[in-house]
Order: structure tokens, then sequence, then C-alpha cells
């Protein structure tokens, strides 16, 4: 035991001299361990240690760390005799795995310094307008304003004056009116809904939600413990061509997608048309 924890001390002086780079490489480096022809180095195990570990758990980790490294090779050694003439196959893999690794850690450091992620109104609606076939509505979808008032509540008579017009000025006050009275609400002007999901805060169930949204622009009804108000702006019907402010998000990450795949192909035909130039390719 004597034995183990002094030479265990000893590695943790060599990792000490090794990280302040007086071993260079395998030369005067220490042989730790050795499963068949593969040997573990006292280089290796340098940064295994965290600074300001103290001397019992820096030896408990180094002495962890080579009993498993040794229970690893055993196995491995195992393994690839198991594998035997496919080695090269998995080999093979291995190399492209790495290459893969290397190029997509290259790539995305490229992206993430030199990509455009700016994209203008004008970008968007132009594409928009250019992919307008790719855009069709899988729901029917509405812009609309919403209200639910408790059945306490009396005076929702100001809800319904407010609630058809189209000033800014008017949904202003009714939006100030249902911070303090509503339990629920939708005043946005810009913003696109599922129709069904709409109507999962109203208690009525339509059964052609086609035929409903063509022949009725403002609903009022109640139940037990609510009013409802919904004043339907605008439809778009299942299979149209959806708003642009429905597809904002997909256009933009559709955008930068392509955006991304053209920095890269530049990069790769750059990089391949300088090493050209410059004598590094070359065909036997």
């Amino acid at each position: 035991m004597r034995q183990t924890f002094a030479r265990l001390t000893t590695l943790l002086m060599l990792l000490f001299i090794s990280s302040c780079n007086l071993f260079d490489g395998r030369q005067g480096d220490q042989k730790v361990a050795r499963v068949n022809n593969k040997l573990l180095y006292t280089s290796d195990l340098i940064g295994l240690v965290p600074k300001g570990t103290n001397a019992n758990d820096s030896i408990s980790l180094i002495k962890r760390y080579i009993e498993n490294w040794t229970r690893q090779q055993i196995f491995l050694t195992e393994a690839e005799k198991h594998v035997g003439e496919r080695m090269h196959e998995l080999n093979r893999k291995i190399d492209d795995y790495r290459n893969s690794l290397i190029i997509f850690s290259f790539e995305s450091d490229y992206i993430a310094n030199k990509l455009d992620t700016v994209i203008t109104d004008h970008v968007l609606n132009e594409y928009y307008l250019k992919h307008q076939d790719e855009f069709k509505l899988r729901d029917n979808v509405v812009q609309v304003n919403f209200v639910k008032l408790p059945s306490e509540v009396t005076d929702n008579y100001i809800v319904r004056r407010l609630i058809r017009s189209d000033q800014s000025e008017d949904i202003e006050k009714l939006e100030d009116y249902c911070i303090n009275n509503a339990a629920l609400y939708f005043l946005d002007q810009d913003s696109w809904f599922i129709f069904a999901d709409i109507l999962r805060e109203v208690p009525i169930n339509p059964s052609n939600h086609e035929s409903f949204l063509k022949n009725n622009k403002y609903v009022e009804l109640s139940d037990q413990y609510y009013r409802y108000f919904l004043f339907i702006r605008d439809y778009r019907l299942e299979g149209t061509v959806s708003p642009l402010a429905f597809q904002s998000e997909k256009i933009k990450s559709i955008i930068l997608n392509h955006r991304k795949q053209n920095l890269i192909n530049n990069l790769r035909l750059e990089l391949y048309l300088n090493a050209v130039k410059n004598s590094a390719v070359e065909l036997f």
C-alpha cells in the first residue's frame, strides 16, 4: 500500500513537471501502465487533476483513471480480435466520423462569425411572394378581437361598443378595460390564430367551420360564468395561401439556412481554387 501511495505521489510530481513543459512528447516520459503492446504514459494524465485538488483526492483520481484505462484496453483488445478482418472497414468509418466532426466544428465557427442574420421585411415579403405555393394552410386561421368577461361584470356594453372598431385608439381603450376586467382577451391586430384554438375558448361548436366563418363576423354569447365577445376581423380557409405573418418565422428559418449553405459552398469553392492555384492539389 505504501509502495502504491509513493508511486502515485511520484506520478503527481511528474505530472506537475510535465505540465511545465519539461517533457517533449514521449522523450523522458514515464510509463504508467501497460496492456499487451499498449502503453499509458505520465503525459497522458496531464490535465486530469483539477487545479486546487488536494493530494489524497488527486491520487484517487489518478488511480481510478489508470484502473479504468486498463480495463478498457483489455476489453478493447478482445474486441479487436473479434472484429478481425473488418478492422480496416471500421478504421475507415472512424476516420470518416473524425473528419466529419472536425469539418462540422470548423463550419459552425465560420457560420457563427460570417452569417448575416438580419432579415428585413422587404426580404421576408419578397420570399413569401415568390413561394406562395409552399405556404398552403392546413387549418382555418383568423384574426380576431376576443374578450371573455366574468358574468358579474355589468358594464360589458363598453366591450360591445369597442370590440368591432378598427381604430387604434378604440382598441387601446378596450385593452385598458380588459386589463382590469377580463378573464381572457386577444386584441393583437397583427396575429393570426388557428380557428379551432379560438373555439376552445368559446362555448360553441359549429359543425362546418368554413360556413361559420363566411356567415358570422360578430358573436356574443354567455354561460353560467362568463360572457364572450368574438369579432372576426379576417379569416383564411384551409388550403388557401397562408398569411405572411403566420409563416414569418418559418420563412426566416428557410432564408437563414439558404445563407448558411451558400456561405459553406462559397468557402469550399474558394479553398479549392486556392489549393489548385498554389499547386497543393496533384492528381496521378
